[in-house]
């Protein structure tokens, strides 16, 4: 096990600590153990950069640097909130649905007014300017001899990757008075914390073509089918036995909503808001939606059923984040998504105002402050040790605290899992879609956090007729034709899977203990064991894939060169996230509108009892058989042209009977929405 595990594995494995509560008339008290008082400063691990070596070391920050930064807050009660959250989560537990409103959950663990007035005379007495505050962290400016001040450090100038950046030369350190009632700082480096998108359009630009007739272009792999098989190349060899059907080019919402049963159940969110979180926000997110749902014979959103908050004066960090136009495609993906598998659900979309941490926190944070949904979407992830090696420490310990407010309050955050297997540096450039950013094989974050539903990927064959005929894992492998046989070995080079496997960082939640076998917890992506078991990603999957890809439409650059509205295929995690948030709304409605909160325990409780009544077990081989798309790319130099993409072929990760890496417990069969009513 890391260190960086150990360090965490009391608070955030999810154990339920010893707590009283009682709740009567809308009156609570919890009491829960006490923090140790301290003597000395307390060091906050992971504030001070691995990449800030003496042999980087270009001398000491200017003494009126400006320098922004955030300090988060412990609250009163840390253990109590973690585990009053898996009370209120765990079926058998005598608190569970027991929820909090936003007031009881920051009365009962929220930061004291004593503490808040402590961390203000803290900060300003070292020359810090308070620039905000939330329940969760308070914001300071000041210069960099202040910040030094504040945290027993000194900020000093450090080369890295052809850049200069500032960073504490030592960790930074709390006042002993107040290391009870702070988890942490970022901010005192200016290297770019960021995440990222986690979906990708179908690839193969240079074959786009006009769409169905009389609708919108379809910008996406052509000659494609409408449903698995409906057309094979005639000219391209066989492989596995078989001739191999084309992509599909992109699943209606009609043809996802049959293949899941959900159209059967009659079931569609009424009642429920769902929450999606991203950066910046689309001018045409709602337009966009409505001449897609126009377009595919869905129903549109209703007055009022769909609604955004954005702040575009304060958008931020541009260039750093890819530019506001890169999350647009995403963010209308969303949208349509959870739309399509819960059609009178209500849908938020909050933007963040850049793709950095603080703004993003600030976002999640808003909606569980303001109870504005009780199940949010996030299409996005980011590395914990990313390519410079960094400990985020206070950011994650922030993150995971956001996430026990909302399971107290009953609201339930999910993330893709990623799009690039284990983030293995060594498939950095092999493939179509996939870019590791990391500086070793691990899971991805905040998927990987045991208060968050990690959604992974499949890809779905969907008959004629919206018939579901199987599914396999995310993990697609590339190979190209010479005229009479695919190169060998089958199935070739890999191009991109579901993100998943054993985090090095958190220990293993109660609810995965056994469901998740032994061989994959205690063994690390990196190859090491670990004694302790670890957290497995993903816990449950959805459709994700590139070639059998899921519709979308937006507003976008056309081939022409002019700006419009088009539809194309679209894969990832990033799929898959929305749509099982979308089926989440289902199930609240199917349960009387009881909001689900955390609802990992809930997830693995059904696995359990339920099995393959409630999800899919989907292998890397459905019913032995290995399946693939092949694409015809024409006849040059005399040779026929083609190439085969497999599915279920992973880097690293494989999906295998019952619980597994790429899917987790699987996807949602008819029998998960059955079992809430």
């Amino acid at each position: 096990m890391s260190k960086a595990a150990s360090r965490r594995r009391g608070r955030l494995a999810g154990a339920v600590l010893p707590v009283i509560i009682a709740l009567a008339a809308g009156a609570f008290a919890i009491c829960g153990p006490a923090r140790a008082a301290t003597t000395s400063p307390r060091p906050l691990l992971g504030s001070h950069p691995r990449w800030a070596t003496a042999a980087a070391g270009r001398g000491a920050t200017p003494a009126a640097t400006t320098v922004s930064a955030q300090v988060y807050l412990a609250g009163r009660d840390p253990s109590g909130l973690a585990a009053y959250a898996t009370a209120v989560s765990t079926p058998a537990s005598a608190e569970y649905h027991r929820y909090l409103t936003p007031a009881q959950q920051a009365a009962a663990f929220g930061p004291t007014g004593a503490q808040l007035r402590a961390v203000d005379t803290w900060l300003t007495g070292a020359g810090l300017r308070i620039s905000g505050r939330t329940e969760q962290f308070v914001s300071v400016t000041g210069t960099a001899a202040a910040a030094g001040r504040a945290f027993s450090t000194q900020l000093r100038e450090y080369q890295l990757a052809g850049h200069v950046y500032y960073a504490p030369d030592s960790n930074a350190a709390v006042p002993a008075g107040l290391a009870a009632a702070v988890l942490g700082v970022s901010g005192l480096d200016n290297v770019p914390q960021v995440s990222r998108v986690a979906g990708t359009p179908t690839p193969d630009a240079a074959t786009r073509a006009a769409g169905r007739s009389g609708g919108p272009p379809n910008l996406g792999l052509t000659p494609c089918s409408r449903y698995w098989g409906q057309q094979t190349p005639a000219r391209l060899p066989d492989a596995y036995g078989h001739a191999d059907p084309l992509p599909v080019c992109g699943y209606s919402p009609n043809q996802l909503r049959d293949a899941y049963g959900v159209a059967a159940t009659g079931l569609t969110g009424k009642g429920v808001t769902v929450a999606i979180v991203g950066a910046y926000g689309s001018p045409t997110i709602e337009s966009d939606a409505s001449t897609f749902d126009q377009d595919n014979s869905f129903a549109p959103f209703g007055a009022g059923q769909f609604s955004e908050i954005l702040t575009p004066a304060a958008w931020n960090s541009q260039s750093t984040c890819g530019s506001t136009a890169g999350w647009q495609p995403e963010e209308s993906l969303d949208v349509e998504a959870v739309h399509t598998m819960a059609p009178a659900a209500k849908v938020l979309y909050v933007g963040a105002n850049s793709c950095q941490d603080t703004d993003l926190l600030s976002a999640s944070a808003a909606i569980v402050d303001r109870h504005l949904a009780t199940i949010v979407a996030n299409s996005w992830d980011r590395d914990i040790f990313d390519t410079n090696g960094n400990d985020p420490v206070a950011t994650i310990e922030a993150y995971t605290q956001l996430y026990e407010e909302g399971a107290a309050e009953g609201i339930g955050f999910y993330f893709a899992s990623g799009d690039c297997s284990t983030e293995d540096p060594v498939i950095v450039g092999n493939g179509l879609s996939c870019d590791a950013h990391s500086s070793e094989p691990q899971t991805t974050f905040p998927a990987s956090d045991p208060w968050v539903t990690a959604v992974g990927a499949t890809a779905i064959g969907i008959g004629a007729h919206g018939k579901y005929l199987f599914e396999t894992g995310m993990g697609d492998s590339e190979s190209m034709s010479s005229g009479t046989s695919w190169a060998s070995p089958l199935p070739g080079t890999f191009l991109f899977g579901a993100g998943g496997g054993t985090s090095d960082y958190f220990s293993q939640p109660s609810y995965q203990q056994g469901v998740v076998p032994d061989s994959l917890s205690h063994t690390l992506l990196t190859g090491g064991n670990s004694a302790t078991a670890m957290r497995e990603v993903p816990d449950v999957a959805m459709e994700g894939d590139l070639f059998a890809a899921t519709l979308v439409g937006f507003t976008q650059s056309l081939p022409a060169g002019s700006t419009g509205f088009a539809e194309t295929g679209y894969g990832g995690t990033s799929v898959a996230v929305p749509l099982f948030a979308g089926i989440q709304a289902d199930a609240q409605q199917a349960a009387g509108g009881v909001p689900i909160g955390f609802a990992n325990p809930g997830i693995y409780q059904r696995y359990q009892r339920l099995g393959p009544a409630a999800f899919h077990d989907i292998t890397d081989h459905p019913d032995g058989q290995t399946f693939a798309l092949a694409i015809d790319e024409g006849v040059s130099d005399g040779v026929q042209g083609g190439a085969l993409f497999t599915l279920g072929a992973d880097w690293m990760l494989h999906a295998t009977a019952g619980y597994d890496d790429v899917t987790g417990v699987g996807s949602p069969a008819p029998g998960y929405l059955d079992s809430f009513r």
